[in-house]
This record gives C-alpha cells, sequence and structure tokens, in this order.
C-alpha cells in the first residue's frame, strides 16, 4: 500500500510539474547555437514558431511553424533538465577548444530569466540536455531537404 501512495504522488508530481511548464509555454523559448571561424548556426523555438538561422549575415533565415506535438515533445523533455544548473553541465568532450568541432550552447529563456549552459561540441550535447537539443534541431530547418 505504501509502494502505491508513492508511485501516486509521484505521478501526481510529474503531471503537476508538466502542466506548470504548459501553462507558461508562451513564456518558455529555446536558442541553439553552434559556430566556427566559418560557420554560424542558430535555432529559436518559442511556442509555435521555429526560426532556422544559417548565415551571420541573417541572409538564410528560414521561418516555419512547429508541427503537431513538437512543442509539447520539447516541453516534456524539458521537464527533466534543472535549469538553474545548466551552467554547470561538463561537456562530455572538448573538441570544440581545438577548433575540431563548432561550439555550441543551449539557452532557455522562461519569463525574464535566462539559463545559459557551458559550451559543447556540436553533435555531442551533454547527456543531460541531450534529449531537448535533439528535438531542436529536428524541428529546424538543419536536417531537412
Amino acid at each position: 500500500m505504501k509502494k502505491f501512495a508513492a508511485i501516486v504522488l509521484l505521478a501526481l508530481f510529474a503531471v503537476g510539474c508538466a502542466s506548470a511548464l504548459k501553462k507558461e509555454s508562451d513564456k518558455i523559448s529555446f536558442e541553439y547555437e553552434a559556430i566556427t571561424r566559418g560557420s554560424y548556426k542558430k535555432v529559436i523555438v518559442k511556442q509555435d514558431t521555429v526560426i532556422t538561422i544559417k548565415d551571420r549575415d541573417l541572409k538564410d533565415v528560414v521561418t516555419a511553424g512547429l508541427k503537431n506535438g513538437e512543442w509539447n515533445s520539447l516541453l516534456k523533455s524539458l521537464e527533466g533538465v534543472n535549469l538553474e544548473g545548466l551552467n554547470e553541465i561538463k561537456a562530455p568532450s572538448v573538441k570544440h577548444q581545438v577548433d575540431a568541432a563548432p561550439i555550441a550552447n543551449l539557452k532557455v529563456i522562461r519569463g525574464d530569466k535566462t539559463y545559459q549552459s557551458k559550451s559543447f561540441d556540436h553533435g555531442n550535447p551533454p547527456q543531460e540536455i541531450k534529449d531537448v537539443v535533439e528535438k531542436i534541431m529536428a524541428a529546424s530547418d538543419f536536417k531537412k531537404k
């Protein structure tokens, strides 16, 4: 009986977190950036829009709507991320420090607060934010053609 009560409480807490994110979803946005000396990629995702920026001069910018369920999926992937500790997550590799990989970072803007990760290798995000980064990249115009 105690196990059942614990499971019910855990489920209610998870639903509460998810619904809290959904309630304020119009105040949440994501920015993912990957840069090298010769290339620039940036993706901005808001509740109903994804903006893909493919160059520093802003000449190649694609704005599109999110597909059905992409926003909710992105919010769900954010549930397990400690935003307060985002800037303390260690990168799994450091190729970006020697120009062997683009330097990437993730920003999550929630209300008037911005949370930013430490730099990591584009294509190899820290495990804690991997799902978020993959969903942002999947929604972007970079993988579409």
